[in-house]
């Protein structure tokens, strides 16, 4: 209703783009300058408006209508439950998590040698969450980073086998004969699972894209293509993402008062260390590379599991319709878009360069258009099939008192530790507010979806076009179960864009 307003005023020329060209742009993060995704800090005032009338207004209602119920939960809470190792397993492969799967490096395999046979033909991976060690949690509650050892028979198993745990800054070495340490090493596990999605990998499904978001809607005539490809598809972003990282009533603010933040620390206290591992990376940790926005299917850094070929399934629908909307773009609109990718690399430098005008020869516009599309639809996968699918496993494939965002026992410090209480593991309010926070922020509340958009377009050919890529999509639906594949989440529950 209130985008409708928007770049109503001024001269006819200005009425083309949205804003009048005065519309957001990205800048460096206020936090993190050199470390973090760019920020998008001065937004619209019809997206604020809009935003708080379908999503703000949903988390006061969640605030209030579901903290009785959150409240009635932790109060049955007794201890954490007991994870087998064949759960553990299952959790950290079947899944979301299994996006944590990494190569060893040398390190690893010298802290696991006594765990891997030189002759064994399998193969190791590694799932490491050391950036945890930079939290200073608050008094009584405890962290420690983990790697964990993986072993699988080859690298079509979708069977993973966890056999080690390394913990804390010493790594120590522990395995399931060890008992009650190796026990209590598991919640520390799902504890950096938890923080990692969070923190690291998520973050990288929303903040690079609000630079794409911005510099589309700040350079990009409204009747252009591109804009009408993108624009459904970034409503609400710019103002959640904000309110995330900038927002006093963020569930990640430096504000420990507020009832549904769940974590150990605040965000300054090292949780932000997560993000800059995440998106700047670690050097020589294979776990954690600098974030490159993928110009090719094997950057789209899928897991080798059942969910990253579901994500990736769901890939190729999107390239098909990106190329064929390119395929129709003017001259004059792929000089829009060269200017476009030019503005978007001085803030993400691995976004690909594009070169239309002046004059290009025939093989730099056919490559043009090539890094385009894919471009185009890296982004629309990403805002929508990628972002729901993480959001609905981490909310309803992993239990809330799996997800061990805080810990009151300290981490293993021998082979032969104490006895495990899981009863002192959490307290009833750590529960409280875990669940209020799933309800709030982790659980998917969509509000307008992707296969109800409408692109607008002008001729036949592309709306025939808009036709076959959601036949594409219903066709890859209904193709999953024939081959093994988990249906993750409904193709009809897909967010149009980031809204959760």
């Amino acid at each position: 209703m209130f985008l409708s307003l928007a770049g109503k005023a001024g001269s006819s020329r200005s009425k083309k783009f949205l804003y009048d060209r005065k519309g957001p742009w990205p800048q460096p993060s206020p936090r993190h300058p050199l470390g973090t995704a760019p920020e998008v800090l001065h937004l619209p005032w019809q997206e604020k408006v809009d935003w708080q009338l379908h999503i703000g207004l949903r988390y006061m209602r969640d605030l209030f209508l579901y903290g009785p119920v959150a409240a009635f939960r932790a109060l049955g809470f007794r201890e954490l439950p007991t994870i087998s190792d064949a759960e553990l397993n299952d959790a950290l492969v079947r899944g979301l998590y299994s996006r944590f799967l990494a190569p060893l490096d040398e390190v690893d395999r010298q802290t696991f040698s006594a765990q891997i046979d030189p002759s064994d033909t399998g193969l190791h991976y590694k799932m490491d969450f050391s950036p945890i060690a930079s939290v200073d949690p608050y008094r009584g509650m405890h962290v420690a980073p983990t790697v964990t050892l993986l072993r699988r028979a080859t690298k079509d198993d979708p069977e993973f086998e966890v056999k080690a745990i390394a913990i804390g800054d010493d790594r120590l070495v522990l395995e399931p004969t060890d008992g009650d340490s190796w026990e209590l090493a598991k919640y520390y596990v799902l504890q950096g699972c938890s923080y990692a999605t969070l923190f690291t990998e998520h973050p990288n499904v929303h903040f690079p894209f609000d630079t794409i978001n911005a510099v589309t809607k700040g350079s990009i005539p409204t009747d252009h293509l591109l804009f009408r490809l993108l624009i459904p598809h970034f409503r609400f972003s710019l103002v959640l993402d904000n309110a995330v990282l900038q927002g006093d009533a963020s569930v990640i603010s430096n504000f420990r008062a507020t009832i549904y933040d769940p974590f150990t620390a605040k965000a300054d206290a090292g949780l932000m260390a997560f993000f800059v591992a995440g998106y700047k990376g670690l050097e020589g940790n294979s776990a954690y590379p600098a974030y490159r926005f993928a110009a090719s299917r094997d950057q789209l850094r899928l897991p080798p599991t059942r969910y990253g070929e579901f994500l990736r399934r769901y890939f190729e629908p999107f390239l098909e319709f990106s190329q064929t909307v390119v395929a129709a773009m003017t001259d004059e609109e792929l000089g829009y878009c060269q200017e476009w990718a030019r503005w978007i690399r001085v803030w993400i430098p691995t976004f690909p360069e594009l070169t239309f005008h002046p004059p290009a020869s025939p093989q730099e516009k056919d490559l043009g258009r090539d890094r385009l599309a894919f471009a185009l639809a890296v982004t629309l996968w990403d805002v929508t099939v990628v972002h729901s699918t993480d959001h609905e496993n981490f909310a309803t494939d992993i239990p809330v008192d799996w997800k061990c965002f805080r810990l009151r026992e300290p981490a293993p410090a021998s082979k032969t530790g104490g006895v495990l209480d899981r009863k002192k593991l959490s307290r009833k309010v750590d529960l409280f507010k875990s669940h209020l926070a799933h309800r709030m922020f982790f659980a998917p509340t969509t509000v307008t979806r992707l296969m109800e958009v409408e692109y607008g377009f002008e001729t036949d050919a592309l709306r025939e076009a808009e036709n076959d890529f959601k036949e594409a999509l219903r066709t890859v639906e209904a193709g999953l179960a024939a081959d093994g594949i988990p249906n993750y989440l409904a193709l009809d529950d897909v967010a149009a864009s980031i809204q959760y």
